[in-house]
């Protein structure tokens, strides 16, 4: 049976990068492997963790849509994990993997989303409007700007006296779970079952009011999974 090849693009640490890597290496993600890194940007630290796993990395622009194009051919991908990449992703590229490119998003799409929505200031928009709750989305891409069908979400409460830094910190610890899941159902071709019924991820410990919370995302017609895995 063929590997199912996978593409992450980074801009920075690689934190989620490596929490794909650590799934591949686990058998959690199955029958794949990433086959290259790709940073729109010199200096990202999860070049490094890609070197480290023997993994193909480089730094294209984001202006080097051929050369992009040409790198994923070489490498035969079948889908695109991109994690924590700031760029727009080229309209070229996108038609090519059409339905095949998953973004992880830290904030509960479609809030919170779209232009200017980016890094510490989505946790800084949450805190303004006074969200109860935020998380991560896991979606996938399409033309638009985090517009893409959500796959999979994880919810974090909002508590009183939050920092947008530590919101950020708390939503970044369940982003790797979102992601890996999301990265999962890809490879075994099964996005389609979650674009219809959206996979929610809550916490064992959650504080009063969040089970609300779920209830309200299950009348919507979403899937509900509570784990101990997420603190």
């Amino acid at each position: 049976m063929s590997l199912f090849n996978l593409a992450v693009l980074i801009s920075g640490s690689g934190s989620n990068l490596q929490a794909v890597l650590d799934a591949v290496g686990s058998g959690t993600i199955s029958n794949s492997k990433v086959a290259v890194v790709i940073s729109d940007r010199d200096g990202a630290y999860g070049l490094e963790r890609a070197g480290r796993s023997g993994i193909t990395n480089m730094v294209i622009n984001k202006k080097e849509t051929e050369k992009l194009l040409d790198t994923l051919k070489s490498k035969n991908i079948h889908g695109i994990v991109l994690a924590g990449y700031l760029s727009i992703l080229p309209s070229d590229v996108i038609d090519a993997y059409c339905g095949k490119i998953i973004n992880i998003h830290p904030a509960l799409l479609p809030l919170f989303g779209g232009k200017g929505f980016y890094g510490i200031k989505v946790h800084q928009a949450v805190l303004a409007a006074g969200a109860p709750y935020s998380g991560a989305t896991a979606h996938l891409v399409d033309s638009g700007i985090d517009t893409g069908a959500a796959l999979v979400r994880g919810v974090v409460p909002v508590y009183a006296g939050d920092t947008a830094e530590g919101l950020q910190k708390r939503v970044l610890e369940i982003e790797h779970t979102v992601l890996v899941q999301a990265v999962k159902a890809l490879t075994e071709g099964k996005t389609d079952e979650l674009k219809s019924n959206p996979l929610t991820i809550i916490s064992e410990n959650d504080k009063p009011g969040i089970t609300d919370y779920a209830k309200g995302l299950s009348e919507l017609g979403e899937v509900l999974t509570k784990t101990a895995a997420v603190k």
